[in-house]
């Protein structure tokens, strides 16, 4: 798995517009991640179709745009794989005004939805904490956030919803997708 950091932001943004994609960098990450979150194989390639059908109806990738692709979906399944410790959303940087990083962090929470959606179909027999969990995610994403000023409380805010989502994601990627150990034999040679 790449170890390797993204390309910046606004990098991922050019070449995903270059490719003429339905989608934008949150909505990507948060695709892929739902992906990861949801159950689907971490090995092999078999999220690339759900991917196709979601951003480019079907088709597959311009070169440019694929590589990238991969090199997201590698950094998710690291960052989750890894404890999830290093999992962060892919949110503009803390520059941008709040209003735009907040409508990326709701396309984030669509997208994610959504990957989460295509790979898992047994949520009704998850466990209350993660239906709710996912109804709260639905419910970030369809909230127009709009900040009056940018403050310290609306950062605040802000940050604190971004965490949310980010726990959410790993309590998720930890019930559908985390591979129990290899039970080990107790049998004495």
């Amino acid at each position: 798995m790449s170890k390797e950091p993204l390309p910046s932001f606004k990098k991922i943004t050019q070449t995903l517009e270059t490719a003429e994609l339905y989608t934008n960098a949150s909505e990507t990450h948060g695709i892929l991640s739902g992906f990861v979150c949801g159950g689907v194989s971490l090995v092999g390639d078999s999220w690339r179709a759900h991917f196709n059908d979601v951003v480019n109806e079907g088709m597959g990738l311009p070169n440019n745009a694929k590589k990238l692709i991969e090199s997201i979906y590698e950094q998710v399944v690291h960052q989750f794989t890894d404890d999830g410790l290093g999992f962060r959303l892919l949110l503009p940087d803390d520059d941008v005004p709040l209003d735009e990083r907040a409508e990326a962090m709701a396309q984030w929470a669509q997208g994610f939805l959504v990957g989460f959606g295509m790979v898992q179909q047994g949520l009704n027999q998850a466990p209350a904490d993660i239906q709710e969990l996912i109804r709260d995610i639905r419910d970030i994403s369809q909230v127009s956030l709009d900040f009056e000023q940018e403050d310290e409380e609306s950062e605040i805010a802000f940050s604190e919803i971004v965490e949310y989502l980010r726990l959410g994601a790993m309590s998720c990627f930890n019930t559908f997708s985390r591979q129990s150990p290899t039970p080990v034999s107790k049998t004495l040679h």
